[in-house]
């Protein structure tokens, strides 16, 4: 097997472990909106999306060395190893950041890792959006994966949109598991997480459209 399939093969499971878990995650803050299930129940089911949260992260991580070695080897971007290397190794660390706060929950560890987190989300949602535009208007790459390179820039606004606010809708549940679920309390969840909601699509489609292009190698 030559690099090119190996790099390929890595950027199609980023994908997949993207989006699909991510559905599993907007599943399961869904039915912890429902009211008519015990607050144990909604718990728990929240707790697995929280669980399954991890992956699309992770894959957040790695996407962009990832994208940029697969254009490299097959020949649509150049640049240097050392640049490459430089992202491999900064996605890893942020990658092990990132897991270092997964596996010690409600600790000072976790903490600093979320932290981390949103500042790389916001770092990239920079330098990766203005990459993009950059490389739209000096048409130095084909137009389709200078358009690709704009879209997951935006994917990281996103992320950065979707960390903000859901941080109220985790307050308001942790309401409801502190006190139990009253009608009062389910509205305030539910109306909390209704933005995390649409950014999630918004992401999906992001997702959808980078793909395409990747695949198709022409504008949508």
């Amino acid at each position: 097997m030559d690099w090119h399939s190996v790099a390929v093969f890595f950027h199609l499971l980023l994908f997949v472990f993207w989006l699909g878990t991510d559905l599993g995650v907007f599943l399961a803050a869904k039915i912890s909106e429902r009211g008519e299930l015990s607050d144990e129940t909604r718990g728990t089911v929240l707790g697995l999306g929280m669980v399954l949260d991890r992956l699309p992260r992770s894959a957040l991580a790695l996407i962009v060395p990832s994208g940029v070695e697969l254009a490299c080897v097959s020949g649509h971007l150049e640049t240097s190893l050392t640049f490459r290397l430089t992202l491999w190794v900064v996605a890893i660390l942020w990658l092990a950041i990132l897991w270092s706060g997964f596996l010690n929950p409600q600790t000072k560890t976790e903490e600093r890792a979320m932290l981390f987190n949103f500042v790389m989300n916001a770092v990239l949602a920079l330098v990766v959006s203005a990459a993009g535009i950059y490389l739209l208007f000096v048409g130095e790459v084909a137009a389709w994966l200078a358009l690709k390179v704009t879209v997951v820039g935006l994917i990281f606004v996103c992320g950065v949109l979707l960390d903000a606010l859901f941080k109220p809708a985790v307050e308001a549940f942790v309401a409801i598991t502190t006190t139990g679920a009253t009608d009062d309390l389910n509205a305030r969840y539910s109306k909390a997480i209704g933005p995390v909601y649409v950014v999630v699509l918004v992401i999906y489609v992001f997702v959808l459209i980078a793909a395409w292009l990747g695949v198709s190698k022409v504008p949508v």
